[in-house]
């Protein structure tokens, strides 16, 4: 009979039942002839339900129905903070055992499944109890019960699975977050059925029959072996259960063997001197060779052979309801310990940059959502493959289409990306032309020229009347940014920097001129030498020889509108000789006139701006020619400051209007050049590093060693990067213990990162990666003169 004419006839003889009891409702169930054959029916109907393939009931929010004897279904995904392994040791095992043997439903399921990419650890067990501790164990959250239906239907190994967004996802999703129209398992058993039907036409069964007599299994060994398919492990902790194993051995051995090592096992279990558990294994491989099968077994301890016996019974309900009993055997806790590892990262809910583990499986990262700040270094030695990740990394950032040079994520708005990129020997340039060759992409570029560079020292951003509280911190913070630039460039011509008195006063002349407008009218012909283009401009506009800067209507020329620092100079000479105020006083603006007088001599820091920073969403900074000058640093960071305005000028805006900022990248190639023992210089940039995480700017900086970055800054990063050369991989290390000290874990991801693979140590953890680069995006990254 089909499920479907029983089912008719059980509604019928329902029906006529009904029928008759609403005639006569005392009818009772021991007389009553429809009742004593509805009983058999309805038991006899569970059966065929139960008996069927492993079918989904109900779905719930942490679990689902399925028709097995324990019902309700949980489970958790194993994986951590990091790749690195991490597992549920001894005394977590004996915990367990000694916390939940006296319950039935003691027993779990470990399943690792692995297609490609995709590779995934789960526990599965219907006590929820032993659930949650391994959740919290692994600092997991409990599997939803549209995850569970999901990873049920992965498990028949006809699912695919490719990259988007940054994400690894599956080509067929059983549920999905939306209305339904039909009760949500329905769709689970439509796809099940027909994943079956393949499944029963392409998978192998192995089975294990015993534990090996190895030291310790290898979770990462397992999953970078070739094949794809799963691995069940069932684990069983009940007490009652293990008794009955052990009494079913000493059965059997009371007429063909020594039953008396089985009877003292038995004594030592029921005294509690000996943890134990029963274990079963099987395969179900769908691709593979079969000389993995030896390495596989050995991976978890076990020895698998090849079983047809009961294969399509296995398969149509899985492990999960059905294992074949005359395959468990016995083990103590001590073969649990770290038996259970996790060697995969948690995946990123909203990636910045993505590749492969060390086992080929999907890895992605957030920098600013996987850490407390967002900022990072790159450390490696030259030919490390430094620059080549670093780009890599902008491309991912921006979402760069490597056919059309169109970059998808760049852009202002929420959750797109910025970059500015600092670059040293033009390491960038291929890239940044081919972003520019697309004109959908915004790129502007900064010429390295001392001819060509101006930066006014004194131009700050207007404090009107009716400022808000950012507004007013911003302009503060910018006076101290002023004070403490022009302490770098006397610094770097070996003068001595302003003291504690002589920078308040400069602060509080420059604030002065800024709100009582009490500085020079300069006109159109004073810049007729030093901006000529721009002159020549403004005369095309009609506007005079004779004009004042300060009546241009054109927004774009504010920046002339601003105090120079000679008009700093005047006012504090005014000062000097002022004898309203104290003589300390009077000499601390006399000895800040004679230090400004030495910045004014350079001619650089003291005429308008001649760095535009555009409105652009690439900008790329050249400054290759500025290595050699001695006026390096306090160059590199003018233009860094005006950038970093810009940008957080727009940050407070979208603040303002209650929306996120785009995030922005600042890579900083060469990092070592910038500090240059200038220890006012590494005060600031700590100051900064402190201040841009609020404006979603995420600083990565480039450096050959760990010793290039200062300290203040460098425990300021919360994301290391590693490239090393087999060949200098010591050395490295012997870098990394002086600046981050005996960190042992460290030292180990280390020691096993190989070459052109990352090893990155952010907040919560390790983790090893690889970019898949193609040939055509390593011929856009190279660096190396050698290879065209």
């Amino acid at each position: 009979m089909s499920l479907a004419t029983f089912g008719i006839f059980s509604v019928l003889l329902t029906g006529a039942y009904l029928g008759f009891k609403h005639k006569d409702p005392s009818i009772k169930l021991g007389s009553c002839f429809f009742e004593r054959l509805a009983t058999p029916l309805y038991t006899l109907f569970n059966e065929y339900h139960s008996n069927k393939g492993l079918l989904v009931d109900y779905i719930q929010d942490d679990s689902v129905i399925l028709n097995t004897p324990y019902s309700t279904l949980y489970g958790v995904e194993i994986c951590s903070n990091g790749t690195l392994d991490v597992g549920l040791n001894k005394d977590f095992i004996d915990s367990l055992i000694r916390d939940y043997k006296k319950q039935e439903n003691s027993y779990f399921f470990y399943v690792l499944h692995k297609q490609g990419k995709w590779q995934k650890q789960y526990i599965f067990s219907h006590n929820q109890a032993i659930i949650k501790n391994i959740s919290k164990y692994f600092n997991s959250r409990l599997l939803s019960g549209r995850e569970l239906v999901n990873i049920i239907y992965d498990l028949y190994l006809q699912n695919s699975f490719f990259t988007d967004k940054k994400q690894i996802k599956r080509a067929l999703e059983v549920l999905v977050d939306k209305e339904q129209k039909e009760p949500e398992f329905m769709a689970f058993k439509r796809v099940a059925r027909q994943a079956l039907y393949n499944s029963l036409q392409e998978i192998d069964l192995f089975q294990a029959y015993k534990n090996l007599d190895v030291n310790e299994n290898n979770i990462s060994q397992l999953f970078s072996l070739d094949f794809d398919g799963c691995v069940f492990i069932y684990i069983d902790l009940c007490q009652r259960r293990i008794e009955n194993y052990i009494q079913k051995i000493i059965n059997e051995t009371k007429l063909v063997g020594n039953k008396e090592p089985f009877v003292q096992l038995k004594n030592k279990y029921s005294n509690n001197e000996l943890s134990l558990a029963i274990l079963n294994s099987s395969l179900f491989l769908k691709r593979y060779d079969e000389s993995i099968i030896g390495s596989l077994g050995l991976s978890l301890k076990f020895s698998y052979l090849k079983k047809e016996l009961s294969r399509t019974q296995s398969i149509q309900k899985t492990p999960i309801k059905y294992r074949d009993v005359d395959f468990d055997f016995l083990v103590q806790s001590d073969f649990l310990s770290n038996f259970i590892t996790s060697i995969h990262k948690k995946p990123a809910k909203e990636p910045d940059i993505f590749g492969l583990d060390k086992n080929g499986a999907f890895i992605n990262f957030s920098y600013s959502g996987e850490n407390r700040n967002p900022h990072s270094c790159i450390i490696a030695k030259p030919g490390s493959g430094k620059s080549v990740s670093k780009q890599k990394i902008m491309a991912q950032m921006i979402n760069l289409d490597f056919s059309t040079g169109f970059a998808s994520n760049l852009g202002s708005n929420p959750n797109n990306v910025k970059l500015r990129s600092y670059d040293i020997g033009f390491s960038d340039e291929n890239f940044i032309n081919f972003i520019k060759s697309n004109p959908k992409n915004k790129v502007a570029h900064i010429e390295s020229s001392l001819y060509d560079f101006s930066y006014n020292l004194v131009a700050l951003e207007e404090l009107k009347d009716d400022a808000d509280k950012d507004d007013r911190e911003a302009f503060e913070s910018d006076l101290d940014f002023m004070a403490n630039l022009s302490n770098i460039i006397l610094e770097s011509q070996n003068s001595q920097a302003l003291d504690a008195n002589e920078k308040a006063c400069f602060t509080k002349t420059v604030r002065t001129l800024y709100i009582k407008k009490t500085y020079q009218r300069y006109r159109l012909r004073d810049i007729r030498e030093t901006h000529r283009d721009i002159y020549d401009k403004l005369l095309s506009l009609s506007y005079e020889d004779s004009s004042f800067l300060m009546d241009i209507k054109e927004k774009e020329y504010s920046f002339l509108k601003k105090p120079l620092l000679m008009d700093v100079i005047k006012y504090a000479k005014v000062q000097a000789e002022n004898r309203q105020i104290k003589e300390e006083e009077r000499n601390s603006y006399g000895s800040l006139a004679s230090k400004l007088l030495s910045i004014d001599s350079l001619g650089i820091f003291s005429i308008f701006d001649k760095v535009d920073i555009k409105e652009a969403d690439v900008l790329s900074m050249d400054l290759n020619n500025f290595k050699e000058s001695s006026l390096f640093t306090p160059i590199f960071f003018c233009i860094f400051q005006k950038t970093y305005l810009k940008d957080r000028d727009f940050a407070l805006k979208c603040k303002r209007l209650k929306k996120s900022s785009p995030k922005l990248f600042y890579a900083i190639e060469e990092a070592k050049n910038f500090f240059r023992d200038n220890k006012t210089f590494e005060e600031m940039f700590e100051k900064v590093t402190l201040e841009a995480r609020k404006y979603n700017v995420h600083l990565c900086f480039i450096v050959q060693s760990a010793d290039h970055i200062p300290k203040c800054i460098l425990k300021q990063l919360d994301t290391k990067m590693f490239l090393l050369s087999p060949e200098n991989k010591l050395e490295v290390i012997e870098e990394v213990i002086l600046a981050f000290g005996d960190n042992k874990r460290l030292i180990e991801a280390i020691s096993n990162t190989e070459q052109y693979e990352l090893c990155v140590a952010y907040s919560a953890g390790i983790f090893h990666m690889k970019f898949e680069i193609s040939d055509e995006e390593l011929a856009l990254f190279n660096t190396n003169p050698n290879e065209v």
